[in-house]
């Protein structure tokens, strides 16, 4: 019997693990051909979190909504990594840049091959990131992404080279 539940319990985590993969996918601006690589996941609720590295050297998360809802305007999203504090500012204390469907933290800047970054830092060495948001009907909601294999495709996108450094490392040195 207890054979039985473990086989229930695999078949039932196998299709929620196959959609909860990170994966490095390629964006291009078509006005100008620019390509833009992207560490990217999707959850079983349509919601997914991408990191990318843009053309200013700032490296920034984007959590973007599902097809069924929408968030509040004015309303940043908070998002918490493990036990970490829950966060819903870019780095400098800065607010996010929202809209309906998306919301983008600014997470560091890349200088001379690395970042200093406490949230890129728990973000690629976690094990789970939940986002809680305000829907624009009012409602509440919640979800999260697993961070497993977060690390190398991010490393893919970001490149080899970039060290990451957590704050506190250089408030110490």
């Amino acid at each position: 019997m207890k054979h039985c539940q473990y086989f229930i319990l695999i078949s039932i985590l196998i299709p929620v693990l196959a959609n909860a993969a990170w994966e490095t996918v390629t964006y291009t601006n078509i006005d100008n051909n620019f390509q833009t690589k992207v560490a990217r996941i999707e959850n079983a609720e349509g919601y997914s979190l991408e990191i990318y590295h843009d053309a200013n050297g700032a490296v920034r998360s984007r959590f973007n909504m599902n097809n069924n809802n929408r968030l509040r305007e004015k309303y940043c999203p908070t998002y918490q990594v493990d036990r970490f504090g829950n966060q819903n500012r870019s780095i400098n204390d800065a607010p996010c840049i929202s809209n309906r469907k998306w919301a983008e933290f600014v997470l560091g800047y890349v200088i001379d091959d690395q970042i200093v970054s406490t949230k890129l830092h728990n973000l690629m060495n976690g094990n789970q990131i939940t986002y809680r948001f305000i829907l624009e009907n009012s409602g509440y909601s919640a979800t999260s992404f697993s961070l497993r294999g977060s690390k190398q495709t991010m490393v893919d996108v970001l490149g080899a080279n970039l060290k990451v450094i957590p704050e506190e490392q250089v408030s110490t040195q």
